[in-house]
């Protein structure tokens, strides 16, 4: 009797155990480009379009990306009383927010750096700012024609590198 108590344990033991692991796992089709250390990732399937969006990268940290015309950004800016330049030419603002995933708490040192890679494979690249206030890496970019993009990151934060990425549908 003993002997079916303990197996019965085991299989229920095993069954709830692998319950998570189920959950996690990601359908439709293969990760997005340049997702070297990503994780997993957050955003629902067919997200090319939708204007945040949140990745799990190696060594435990959340990148949260979010992408606003610059109308609305500007008026978000007028809204918080912040004073920041824009760029002139820009029509959208890419901003990224690290978090390590450990602690929960805001990385703030990080060397950020973005590629924005237009329809015609025309590419934009800048070094991000941190708007503490906010605690996020921003830059300014002209996505000007409407089509798939692709949005690259590298950052550097306690001595490693960590790359992320994903296509993002302007229509």
């Amino acid at each position: 009797m003993k002997i079916l108590f303990t197996i019965g344990v085991l299989i229920l033991s095993i069954c709830f155990w692998s319950l998570p692991v189920a959950g996690q796992h990601q359908h439709g089709g293969p990760p997005p480009p340049a997702s070297g250390g990503e994780k997993k990732k957050e955003s629902a399937a067919g997200a090319e379009t939708a204007s945040t969006r949140t990745f799990l990268l190696e060594g435990g940290i959340k990148a949260a990306f979010s992408i606003r015309a610059m109308a609305d950004h500007k008026k978000m800016l007028q809204d918080m009383k912040m004073k920041v330049e824009v760029d002139p030419q820009a029509t959208h603002n890419i901003a990224v927010t690290l978090t390590d995933t450990r602690t929960n708490l805001p990385i703030s040192e990080a060397v950020v750096k973005m590629k924005v890679v237009d329809p015609k494979g025309k590419d934009q690249v800048k070094l991000l700012d941190f708007t503490a206030a906010m605690n996020q890496y921003a830059g300014d970019f002209a996505l000007s024609e409407k089509g798939k993009y692709q949005i690259l990151v590298l950052f550097k934060s306690g001595g490693k590198k960590h790359p992320a990425g994903f296509y993002f549908v302007l229509k």
